[in-house]
């Protein structure tokens, strides 16, 4: 795989398609942040990728030393909003039809540990972080999907607590494109609906929760 390629109409996501692998990457700033419109671009280019045929599986990773950790500006005034986008996407990513794989190539904290935990597997580079502050608020099915591990374990990456496994950081690329090749069988999707089958439950009890939160906050 090679440094994300700038897409026309898309500021937030690069995407292409290399050796049967789309990959999606995660155009964040320099703090791991995105706008809410990461999620319209996401939700674009996930469209794209599995209409394509020659794609066959899916790779989510982000850019220098950040996965993604946040957006920018929510505020009481567009919560509604994000809470509608991020839930738009988790029943989209837990219906996709082709195996998804995320790699951590940095630091990655709250929704962005979230939001990776909705794949079938976490690849991880060994100086990579999983960070959950103290008051991090769910609303893209952490309360479920975190039990895939016995105890989810913030901070180093570390097999069966907050990865499936961890790959040369010098080659992480290459090795993670080799590693999905070899993995990416369908038989994972199924393994994702299964343990998501209750998502909607869980994202709605997320989502009442945060919104009340909030509120109280004003």
């Amino acid at each position: 795989m090679s440094k994300a390629p700038k897409v026309v109409g898309y500021k937030e996501i690069s995407f292409w398609q290399e050796d049967g692998i789309g990959v999606v990457v995660i155009l964040s700033d320099d703090e791991g942040m995105v706008s809410m419109n990461f999620f319209n671009e996401f939700l674009k280019v996930m469209t794209l990728a599995i209409t394509d045929d020659k794609v066959r599986s899916l790779a989510i990773t982000g850019t220098d030393k950040n996965f993604l950790n946040g957006i920018r500006n929510i505020g009481l005034e567009n919560t509604r909003d994000y809470l509608d986008l991020t839930s738009a996407t988790v029943s989209f990513m837990t219906s996709i039809e082709k195996p998804i794989f995320s790699m951590i190539n940095g630091k990655t904290r709250n929704l962005g540990v979230e939001f990776a935990l909705l794949s079938d597997v976490i690849i991880a580079r060994p100086d990579s972080e999983f960070i959950l502050d103290n008051n991090f608020e769910p609303v893209m099915g952490f309360s479920l999907s975190a039990s895939k591990y016995p105890f989810f374990r913030s901070g180093a990456p570390k097999e069966g607590f907050n990865c499936d496994v961890i790959l040369d950081s010098e080659k992480f690329l290459e090795e993670s494109s080799s590693f999905i090749t070899r993995t990416g069988n369908p038989g994972l999707t199924l393994i994702r609906k299964n343990r998501f089958k209750d998502m909607r439950s869980v994202i709605s009890t997320e989502r009442e929760y945060f919104l009340m939160k909030a509120i109280s906050r004003q």
